[in-house]
């Protein structure tokens, strides 16, 4: 679990830390949207392969939020010491 998710058990020492590790998770979250979204704006520019690239960039999109949510999760568990390292 901890190959997946390393900066939940980084920032899961105490509650200072969690709450720094819970923004980390959401301000790369905000960021991967952000490219996401510019990259599916210009996706849209190609007729034929702008419909691939839409359905490539949702993917990655939902990836990215499943990745963010997960993370909090096993932050928070990790916090609460239900998680072992």
């Amino acid at each position: 679990m901890k190959g997946f998710f390393p900066l939940s058990f980084k920032y899961s020492k105490d509650l200072v830390s969690m709450i720094f590790g819970i923004v980390v998770y959401l301000v790369v979250a905000a960021v991967a949207g952000l490219l996401i979204w510019i990259a599916s704006m210009l996706g849209g520019w190609v007729p034929i392969a702008g419909n691939v690239i839409g359905w490539i960039l949702r993917v990655a999109s939902i990836i990215v939020e499943v990745y963010t949510i997960a993370g909090i999760v096993v932050l928070i568990l990790a916090f609460l010491k239900v998680v072992k390292e």
